[in-house]
């Protein structure tokens, strides 16, 4: 059974014990018990952990970590979906209740409203299912202001967006100035067009200014700033070089966890951030022939390179990004396709 459908069964089973408990005084005989049953059954699922596995925790080999959507799409799910399944849930359960007094009808509105505030504090838009611990103390929150996961043992340097007054962190690695926070500026070119260039994540404003934006890739080639460029495999092979990281195979570098910000991280994966590069777990955004959305803030890291696959290897659709994980201390340099909202460290020419 695929996540998608634990999801969809869960919600409708426990909507349906609502109402059914919130009915109970419709002349049923034994009204009180099965009233006070499906109370406690209700209870009983509030106090089960309601932690579901991230893509990384289902498929732990190394190769699916590096892929993007195509590998993880079957364990989505979109916030319409879990809300289109709960709806329905609901519909059913309340035509096969009827219609009740009205103070029956306001107490069941009570509890229901209740309930779905325990469930969902931040709305039905606001759920993002690969999450490993969303309130564990110490991991990543889009409500931390910025700077919050900065190392304060680390000197800082600055750099100074033009375009919109923006100042930056910044860091030298291996003899390359990089910016040390995630770019945050709103492609002005894309905006006119109805195809979204760059996304805040969920879609709410205010997540840009913690975590950066997230731009597609052809986005991510013309947006940093005079004097700054999207850096390349090259690049980022200098970074990881400089940096002490070992290479595993192809692909994978061993030792990364020296780039991460030493807090912000689940599953203990924070790391060290011995050289001031911060990395960030701030998550992607991601499309497929089945569905879109949000996925990983918290524990991954997907930042885009300016490198394209080779054309026999699919260049015309794919190109490089480098990924942290809050699993392991590896970067996974690998293909992506060019479409998916990534982050972006900007490297000075």
């Amino acid at each position: 059974m695929t996540l998608k459908k634990i999801i969809s069964i869960g919600s409708a089973s426990l909507l349906v014990a609502v109402f059914s408990a919130c009915s109970g005084d419709s002349g049923n005989p034994g009204s009180s018990e099965n009233e006070q049953g499906s109370l406690e059954s209700v209870d009983v699922a509030m106090q089960q952990p309601s932690r579901l596995l991230s893509p990384d925790e289902v498929t732990p080999e190394m190769s699916s970590e590096s892929e993007d959507v195509q590998s993880s799409s079957s364990e989505e799910i979109t916030s319409s979906e879990l809300a289109a399944s709960s709806a329905e849930a609901l519909s059913s359960e309340m035509e096969s209740v009827g219609e009740s007094s009205s103070s029956s009808s306001v107490d069941s509105s009570a509890v229901f409203d209740s309930l779905f505030n325990i469930l969902f504090p931040d709305g039905i838009e606001g759920i993002d299912t690969a999450r490993h611990d969303p309130d564990s103390v110490g991991v990543w929150h889009f409500y931390d202001p910025r700077g919050t996961h900065d190392n304060p043992d680390f000197a800082y340097g600055s750099m100074t967006d033009p375009r919109d007054g923006t100042v930056y962190k910044t860091t030298t690695i291996g003899g390359q100035v990089w910016m040390a926070e995630n770019l945050n500026y709103f492609d002005i070119e894309g905006a006119p067009s109805s195809i979204k260039n760059d996304w805040c994540y969920w879609d709410k404003p205010e997540n840009c200014e913690s975590a950066g934006r997230l731009y597609t890739w052809k986005v991510a080639k013309r947006v940093c700033p005079e004097g700054w460029r999207l850096p390349t495999n090259e690049d980022w092979t200098a970074l990881l070089t400089a940096v002490g990281a070992d290479t595993l195979n192809p692909i994978a570098w061993t030792g990364a966890n020296v780039l991460k910000s030493k807090s912000g991280w689940e599953n203990n994966g924070s790391g060290t951030d011995d050289f001031g590069f911060t990395a960030l777990p701030a998550g992607k955004a991601f499309f497929n022939d089945l569905q879109s959305g949000f996925t990983n803030h918290g524990c991954s890291s997907y930042m885009w390179s300016a490198t394209e696959a080779d054309l026999a290897a699919g260049g015309d659709t794919l190109a490089f990004s480098v990924e942290l994980n809050c699993s392991n201390e590896l970067a996974i340099v690998n293909t992506v396709k060019k479409y998916s909202g990534f982050s972006i460290r900007c490297v000075k020419d």
